[in-house]
């Protein structure tokens, strides 16, 4: 599908490469605690956003700190790290310019927060370049389930068949294909081990936006 009328971005891992921040904070916040990160523990959170992350790992490892400062604390070690470490995967500027000139719709579904984000799409020239931001806070629903996406494309004036939802995360792109949206899977090193899953359920799947047309 090339003429797709509007695109939905994943950020962490998709548009910007922050996974590996993710797990500076998951290595510090249990390391605080005398803990190593638990085996499974990064895809476990990946799809929930902020607050849902924050209950999991409160209730799944018996932290004492409630959800609130759970939270606080992710953000405190995360917005350092956003603001001096994070930059874009290699040919999304440029890719999503192209598709700007284009015309196409573009639109943010996201398990981070807009205040960590914003002040690094901005750094890099990129966060007028949206139409939209959908969070996963703001839905109130994980991407295991395809929720965030049909909100965008319903925010964007898109059908789901005219548009393209692009994510790094398996659970994330199941979600989608199985609503209908045609699905780029976008590499990241933090899911290598479901690297050909993820390409057996994209309808593309790329390294990097350089090798989109």
């Amino acid at each position: 599908m090339k003429n797709f009328k509007g695109a939905i971005f994943d950020l962490d891992g998709t548009v910007i490469d922050s996974m590996g921040l993710w797990h500076k904070v998951d290595i510090a916040f249990f390391e605080n605690r005398n803990m190593e990160i638990p085996e499974g523990y990064i895809q476990a959170i990946s799809p929930l956003g902020t607050y849902n992350a924050a209950v999991y790992t409160k209730e799944t490892y018996n932290i004492k700190e409630s959800v609130e400062e759970i939270i606080a604390e992710w953000g405190e070690i995360a917005k350092n790290e956003y603001s001096k470490h994070v930059t874009l995967k290699p040919g999304a500027k440029e890719y999503l310019l192209r598709l700007k000139e284009k015309g196409v719709r573009l639109s943010v579904a996201t398990a981070s927060d807009k205040e960590l984000f914003e002040g690094c799409l901005k750094k890099y020239g990129i966060f007028d370049l949206f139409d939209f931001f959908v969070t996963v806070n703001e839905i109130g629903k994980g991407k295991s389930s395809p929720d965030i996406y049909l909100a965008a494309a319903e925010k964007m004036g898109v059908r789901k068949e005219e548009c393209a939802v692009f994510e790094d995360i398996l659970t994330a792109l199941k979600a989608a294909k199985d609503a209908g949206f045609y699905c780029v899977g976008v590499y990241d090193r933090s899911s290598e081990k479901d690297r050909e899953e993820i390409k057996k359920i994209s309808d593309k799947f790329i390294f990097d936006f350089n090798e989109m047309e």
